[in-house]
């Protein structure tokens, strides 16, 4: 395991495992059993009904809700009309019909799936089974569903105001684009759970299983939140503005039903390294959603004579004055896409290269710290080749000052690999690598000093893995940065230096890594190695803390 030494994880779980059997076989009177075993329940797949129409509508949903959009598409982008009117008289009440529709036909209501292995109460005699399917009963459920779905829409809009959503202009448009999120993703989950609290706990920690309507949420949210990265790049196309990329994404991540074979889950084994890499996924998307803002304030400052701003306040208020809210996202989609990337292969190698280390060096036994830091170091090299035109792209976009997009030299993160490529090839796109692998060989500082957080608060508090993973994960990102932030300065003022030749952005002004060294102390001294640092140390715990966090999280929801 990445974070948790493989031998102790794998004897904890046995144990747990016999403790779980001995426990079952030992004898309880019926009222211990009462007193003592808290009722549990466990959240079985949604099984869709297996009517034809039903099936037919289950596998024509996707296509369909994807028409809906695609038909009304031209009102919503029309320089005519607005957003507003195309999404809420025409996109919203459809979609909700078609929602109603299909839920109706073709998902269980409340109670009607064999989820639950809580007991259900037999009818008495003489009274009818309640009807689960169809009828009148159905259609209530679907229109009380809608209703709390209603009521839902309010705290989605609150949360997409906190992630960068206009907050004093474009009211309506964040109302409407929450009330497609939540019914797109929320409406199919009430109707088949209605207020449950034991299957909302599962849904909302992420340990349902992933059906339809699980994954229904699931991917309504991660498209929306995807569709949102081009809003502060790209406002200079209608289709592209708030909040068409939103819809496009909530209905385009709408998912194909999986086979009814596929419901049942069944245990397969897999490859160990899969867990690392696509737990690495849900890190990279986490870290970018916390710390992308602060990022953008540091390289500004690392990058930015002292003369142009005073401190990082400065900086944060004259970005968003002069270009807007947004501006705090420029260079937001190479690290959106690569950190997924990136976060896959270095916890994913980092678990590779943990399990080497302990193979080879230590001989399967749990490997100390400076183990962990030598496994540290290697997916540090590793990354390095996939970290360096990712972050290479992202700061030449974050020091475009220009608010004006026809003023800039680069349009976006594609027009960036174009004519770096075109005028200086593959040499000019991994343009800083040495200085990557250099910042990232103090990996070893962040993982030996994230072994030993972990093992003294596993040792001195009772704290749940979540909260030991959120805690020494944010405390070890805090060492990391502390011991290689000057080696970052460096590496950023190579990577924003200009690459001249056919680019005619300025001449090269670093060939090698000792100018650039040189020229910080020049410009500021020892302290023109800290410029920036307050916005880094400030990002450093959340957003990587929040990073392990979901790592950790995919790693124990994921099948061996």
């Amino acid at each position: 395991m990445p974070l948790v030494d493989p031998v102790t994880m794998s004897s904890a779980i046995s144990k747990k495992g016999n403790a779980a059997g001995s426990a079952s076989k030992s004898p309880v009177s019926p009222s211990t059993a009462t007193a003592t075993a808290p009722a549990t329940y466990s959240l079985a797949p949604v099984q869709t009904k297996q009517t034809p129409l039903a099936q037919s509508i289950r596998y024509a949903h996707p296509l369909l809700l994807g028409g809906i959009l695609a038909a009304r598409f031209p009102a919503l982008i029309s320089a005519v009309a607005t957003p507003v009117s195309a999404m809420a008289t025409s996109i919203l009440p459809l979609t909700a019909a078609l929602q109603i529709v299909y839920a109706v036909i073709c998902l269980p209501g409340p109670g009607g799936n064999s989820g639950s292995s809580s007991k259900k109460s037999k009818p008495r005699p003489g009274e009818k089974k309640k009807n689960e399917s169809g009828g009148n009963n159905a259609v209530i459920t679907a229109l009380l569903s809608m209703l709390l779905t209603a009521f839902i829409v309010p705290f989605i809009y609150i949360t997409m105001v906190l992630f960068g959503a206009p907050l004093l202009t474009h009211g309506w448009h964040t109302v409407l684009a929450a009330a497609h999120i939540a019914v797109l993703g929320m409406f199919p989950l009430f109707y088949v759970h209605g207020v449950d609290a034991s299957a909302w706990a599962a849904v909302g920690g992420f340990k349902a299983p992933l059906d339809e309507t699980f994954a229904g949420w699931a991917g309504s949210l991660l498209g929306a939140w995807l569709g949102a990265v081009p809003i502060p790049l790209d406002w200079d196309r209608e289709w592209q503005k708030w909040p068409v990329p939103i819809l496009v994404g909530a209905f385009g991540a709408k998912p194909p039903p999986p086979p009814a074979s596929e419901l049942a889950l069944p245990e397969t084994k897999s490859h160990k390294h899969y867990k690392g890499f696509a737990a690495g996924v849900f890190s990279g998307i986490a870290k970018l959603a916390v710390g992308h803002p602060f990022d953008t304030i540091k390289v500004r400052l690392q990058t930015s004579p002292p003369s142009r701003f005073s401190g990082p306040l400065q900086c944060l208020t004259q970005t968003i004055r002069n270009e807007g809210l947004f501006a705090l996202y420029k260079g937001a989609t190479p690290p959106l896409v690569g950190w997924m990337f990136m976060d896959s292969v270095m916890l994913g190698s980092l678990t590779f290269y943990r399990r080497l280390v302990s193979d080879n060096l230590f001989h399967s036994q749990p490997l100390p710290a400076y183990g962990h830091g030598i496994a540290g170091v290697m997916a540090g090299a590793t990354v390095s080749f996939v970290a360096a035109p990712v972050e290479h792209v992202k700061a030449r976009l974050q020091i475009q000052y220009s608010a004006d997009k026809s003023k800039r030299l680069y349009s976006g993160p594609i027009d960036v690999l174009k004519k770096v490529y075109k005028f200086h090839g593959i040499k000019g796109i991994y343009h800083g690598l040495q200085a990557t692998l250099l910042f990232r060989s103090w990996f070893f500082c962040w993982w030996g000093s994230y072994d030993l957080f972990s093992r003294w608060m596993k040792a001195n508090t009772n704290w749940s893995a979540p909260l030991i993973n959120f805690w020494a994960g944010g405390l070890s990102a805090q060492v990391f940065w502390v011991v290689s932030y000057p080696s970052d300065v460096v590496k950023q003022r190579i990577m924003t230096d200009p690459l001249g030749g056919g680019l005619n952005d300025g001449t090269p002004r670093f060939p090698r890594w000792r100018d650039a060294a040189k020229a910080v102390y020049r410009e500021g001294g020892y302290m023109g190695y800290w410029r920036g640092f307050v916005p880094c140390f400030l990002r450093a715990f959340p957003a990587n803390a929040m990073a392990l966090v979901a790592f950790e999280a995919a790693m124990r929801a994921l099948p061996e």
